[in-house]
Parts: structure tokens; C-alpha cells; sequence
């Protein structure tokens, strides 16, 4: 026997609706969604170690988010952060370059998270007996620095002018990881680095400064403007208990 005309339409309905109902999640659905991301830190170069491991760590309690890394100068990743580049964190050496993203509205409330200072870095053993920043004037040595707008070589000018020494740098670095690398490499006598730079390469040791003209480098970091939660929950594992930790495992001063 054949169905009501009306019938049928009312069946048709609700088998629509039904299909829709389960083509289309819910809202709530879509709140508890597991969909992987990721997301880009630009970090200071002499981040590189502490930030792997803070990567390692923060993705294993956030197992869908892919954490990225750009280690360069502070001074070339907030320029690039300010001409567009896709950045979801940055990780300053100094304040300045941190200002300047600041500045151009990119980023907004940066913390201070960790403090550093330098070092004479030279090959292990001290095969030139540098002892001095004074001994760093002899022009028998070669002698490796970061480029001035690269915080550690603004850093280095301040020391040098706080000990009232002149050197005559021989090649002067894009970042510190640079200057780190001629001197373990024996292409430099010496080079003024992060002591956490130093403590992290075996084929380098340090040299002291003086603290009365040592300079303390401070290092903001914060998310950029539109980055996904997953930025600010980076930033927050890093001021946590546990990026802290592993921070002072590097050798950084917590403020």
C-alpha cells in the first residue's frame, strides 16, 4: 500500500535532518577539537640549547602542537618580525630590539625572563694566556666580536668602553654562535660571548670579566599580535617552574 502523499514529505524531512545533524559537528564539538598546529618562536641565538629543550618539554604536555624555532641576531629577528615574517613568539637578547616590535604595535607586555652576561671566550687550554680585556689590545691576536647591531656586539663596545680599552676586532660575527664557532674552530684567538655560550660548547672556555665593567643582558620575550593561544602558552611554560629550570641548567640568571 502506497503512503500518503504528505507522509512521505515528512519522512524525507526528518531523514534530512537526521543526516544533517550528523554531517555537521557541534559547537561544542569543535571546542575539543584535537587538530594539530604549530608555532614559530624567533628566539636570540643564544637561546639555541635552553629554548631545544624547553621545546622538547613544552610539546610533550601539548602533544598537538608543533613548536618551530628561529635562532638568529635579536637585532635581524625583530627586523624581520617588523617587515612581516611569521612569527608567533619572540625571544630577545636586549630590550631595545624587543622596543622596537613593541613599538610598531607587534607585540604587547614583554617579561624578562632571563639575565646573561659575557665572557672572554677562548680555545680550551688558553693557548694565547689571555688572561685580561687588556690582553685583547694585541694586535698579534685575532680577534672575533658580533656586529654592533647584534646586542652581544653592542655589548661587548660597553665593556670595552667601561674598562677603557680599545680593540680592533679581526672579523666581526652576524650573531654570537658565530664568534663561538671561529674560536672553537681556532679561527679566532678570542671573542667576547654569552657565559652560556661558553658552558655549552666543550671546545671553548671562558675568560672572566670583571663585574664593575661586565654588563648584564636582559632578555624579554613575549607573543606577537595574532598569534594562536598555543604562543601564549609557550611564553608561559617558559616563565614556568620547569623552562626556569632548565634556563638555570644553562647557565641564565633568573631576575
Amino acid at each position: 500500500m502506497r503512503a500518503p502523499r504528505g507522509l512521505s514529505i515528512l519522512f524525507a524531512t526528518l531523514i534530512a535532518l537526521a543526516a544533517c545533524s550528523s554531517d555537521e559537528p557541534s559547537e561544542d564539538a569543535g571546542n575539543e577539537s584535537t587538530e594539530p598546529s604549530s608555532i614559530t618562536i624567533f628566539a636570540a641565538a643564544s637561546l639555541t640549547d635552553a629554548f631545544g629543550d624547553i621545546g622538547e618539554a613544552f610539546m610533550e604536555t601539548n602533544e598537538n602542537v608543533e613548536v618551530k624555532f628561529n635562532f638568529l641576531a635579536s637585532s635581524d629577528l625583530a627586523n624581520h618580525i617588523i617587515i612581516g615574517a611569521p612569527a608567533d613568539v619572540f625571544a630577545s637578547a636586549d630590550e631595545t630590539n624587543m622596543d622596537n616590535v613593541v613599538a610598531e604595535e607587534l607585540a604587547t607586555d614583554p617579561v624578562v625572563f632571563v639575565e646573561n652576561r659575557l665572557s672572554i671566550g677562548v680555545q680550551q687550554g688558553n693557548p694565547k694566556s689571555i688572561a685580561t680585556l687588556e690582553d685583547l689590545e694585541n694586535e698579534d691576536l685575532v680577534v672575533a666580536l658580533c656586529n654592533e647591531e647584534c646586542p652581544a656586539g653592542r655589548y661587548a663596545l660597553e665593556i670595552f668602553d667601561n674598562a677603557g680599552v680599545t680593540v680592533e676586532p679581526d672579523s666581526l660575527e652576524a650573531d654570537v654562535r658565530g664568534v663561538l664557532t671561529r674560536v672553537g674552530l681556532g679561527e679566532a684567538d678570542a671573542g667576547l660571548v654569552y657565559v652560556t655560550d661558553i658552558a655549552a660548547d666543550p671546545e671553548v672556555e671562558g675568560v672572566d670579566i670583571p663585574e664593575d665593567v661586565n654588563v648584564i643582558a636582559t632578555y624579554p620575550i613575549a607573543p606577537i599580535e595574532g598569534a594562536p593561544q598555543a604562543a601564549a602558552d609557550f611564553v608561559d611554560f617558559v616563565l614556568s617552574e620547569s623552562g626556569r629550570q632548565i634556563l638555570s641548567d644553562y647557565g641564565f640568571q633568573l631576575p
